[in-house]
């Protein structure tokens, strides 16, 4: 769609990104749009999303057969914020007849494949009731401008055509990206190395590239919760039927000493209510906070569905099975591919095999289609391990890796600092770490901190928090100037949220004199203040009710 908006036009609200997030928030605004009582209309009304696919995705990328939600089909958009909305997944079953159905399978639980056509279905329904998205465009800066608003610029991923439009409030919903452990740094764009996220979508690729031989293949997952364990039972499936004079193997790669079960308990999940976002923002301090993310941990990381866990299980003991009795009777001919699960695995190296690959990283940004060029004949990755416990190593050939170690959630952070609007929240393109804090912990004695970095740490670029990014320093500077410039570094910037999810500005922070430039646009964010709301944030258990807050604070501030 082209839009229909220029920078003439003040919007009521922009959002930044078209995920479940921020359908959610587009679903809410419709509701209040067909509740408008008496004839005045709701204050929110001109509105725009603007999201970089060209359709809307959902992890498309594990779409994997048979997989499972791990949530009840209530937590969708809407029902806990309001059941009769017509965005709830019972509304979308009904809509496409197969609500029945639904019931007689005797689960609440969805499959992810049909949670996520829900969600397309929910986004075509909002878009339906009025609301404008531009898909295909991404986020190129964002800028003060006048009249009290924020001008986003934005690019036309097709034309390169770039324009700008301006709104009353922002809503950034960056999703999460790609976590990318440092060992793997070397050989992360290799066409044989993906994060699980892209697993789906790529790997019938690679395994037709590295097919054609008759020898065995290997590959590596690395990582031990949902998403590995789903991959390694997928490829176990994909490699066994491909044809070989023995059995190809998939290895497991996990630090702990054995797989965990997520605790999904009925007193454990309710620290995914609603209310218990009230009560993670009002804890009195970050270590408290900090303390009770980590005793909930298993409730979502490094763990496995207990119900995957079992089918895992049952393929491992099969596998143990067909030795027994092929030690006992001899050979069956059984060739369905091998899981090998490593505990105690430290990874201390990742290289390429040289005489394996002829792709470069260079290769690759020149043409997409490099893998293509990839030997099969030999394998692609040499990974030497450690046991963490007898300390033995262990060096292996593998013929692609799968990594399956999570998701950053730092985006926000390197678009707001970078922005015409960083400034009024206390923050430049030099601030290496941002600390997020609730509003409740503001006292007019705090003011944003900078922790500027001793002569020490002047040569220092490793930031604490993932996923940050620092700028270069100009081109052929004055080495004094320089060494001045780094030591004014900011090292770490705490920005305040409110329990609305929306940023605080230094004016309303700093206890100064809130009306020497004010900057009122509300900034909110969403799916990343996990330190500040709590383990649900970046999960899709409140999103119903999240969304319905934003609204309403928006409302209380137009």
């Amino acid at each position: 769609m082209t839009s229909p908006h220029s920078e003439d036009t003040i919007l009521d609200l922009v959002g930044l990104g078209f995920g479940p997030a921020n359908i959610a928030i587009a679903g809410a605004l419709t509701e209040q749009w067909a509740d408008e009582k008496d004839g005045v209309p709701f204050p929110v009304k001109k509105v725009l999303f603007i999201e970089k696919y060209t359709h809307f995705r959902w992890h498309p990328g594990m779409l994997l057969p048979d997989a499972k939600m791990q949530i009840s089909f209530m937590k969708d958009l809407a029902t806990l914020r309001n059941p009769k909305s017509p965005y709830t997944f019972l509304s979308y079953l009904h809509s496409q007849n197969r609500l029945i159905s639904f019931i007689n399978r005797g689960s609440t639980i969805p499959s992810r494949k049909e949670y996520s056509d829900y969600l397309s279905w929910a986004s075509s329904e909002v878009q339906a009731n009025g609301v404008d998205v531009l898909f295909g465009h991404e986020i190129v800066a964002i800028d003060a401008a006048p009249e009290n608003t924020v001008a986003v610029h934005y690019r036309n991923l097709a034309t390169g055509e770039e324009a700008v439009v301006r709104a009353k409030n922002i809503v950034i919903s960056p999703g999460g990206d790609p976590k990318v452990p440092t060992i793997l740094g070397s050989v992360a764009e290799h066409p044989h190395a993906l994060h699980s996220s892209a697993y789906a979508t790529s790997i019938s690729k690679i395994l037709e590239t590295i097919s054609g031989t008759s020898r065995p293949l290997r590959v590596a997952v690395i990582g031990s919760g949902q998403s590995a364990a789903e991959v390694t039972m997928d490829l176990r499936n994909r490699l066994s039927n491909i044809p070989s004079a023995s059995r190809h193997q998939v290895d497991m790669l996990i630090r702990k000493g054995a797989l965990k079960p997520s605790d999904d308990s009925p007193f454990a999940n309710e620290i995914f209510d609603p209310a218990s976002t009230d009560a993670h923002f009002s804890t009195s301090s970050r270590q408290l906070r900090d303390m009770k993310l980590a005793e909930y941990k298993l409730t979502n990381y490094g763990v496995v569905n207990p119900r995957t866990l079992e089918n895992l299980y049952e393929v491992i003991y099969g596998q143990r099975l067909d030795t027994g009795i092929a030690h006992r009777l001899g050979d069956q001919g059984v060739r369905d591919a091998l899981i090998n699960i490593k505990p105690y695995t430290f990874i201390a190296e990742v290289n390429i095999n040289n005489d394996s690959a002829r792709v470069t990283p260079a290769d690759l940004l020149l043409s997409p289609d490099a893998s293509s060029t990839v030997d099969g004949s030999k394998p692609v990755f040499s990974i030497k391990t450690q046991n963490t416990i007898d300390l033995t190593t262990e060096k292996q050939q593998y013929d692609a890796i799968v990594y399956a170690t999570g998701y950053e959630r730092s985006t926000w952070i390197n678009l707001l600092k970078h922005s015409g609007i960083a400034v009024h929240f206390g923050l430049d393109s030099l601030t290496s770490e941002v600390r997020l804090l609730p509003s409740t912990e503001v006292s007019p004695s705090i003011q944003p901190k900078l922790f500027t970095a001793s002569a020490s740490d002047s040569g220092s670029s490793s930031p604490t928090t993932s996923g940050s990014a620092h700028s270069s320093p100009p081109t052929s500077p004055e080495m004094g100037a320089f060494a001045s410039e780094a030591q004014k570094r900011p090292k770490c910037q705490e920005v305040f949220i409110s329990r609305n999810y929306r940023l605080l500005p230094c004016s309303l922070v700093d206890g100064g004199d809130k009306k020497a430039n004010p900057f009122t646009p509300g900034v909110y964010l969403q799916g990343c203040e996990e330190s500040t709301h709590g383990l649900s944030d970046t999960l899709l258990s409140v999103l119903g009710v999240r969304a319905g807050e934003v609204v309403r604070d928006l409302l209380q501030h137009m």
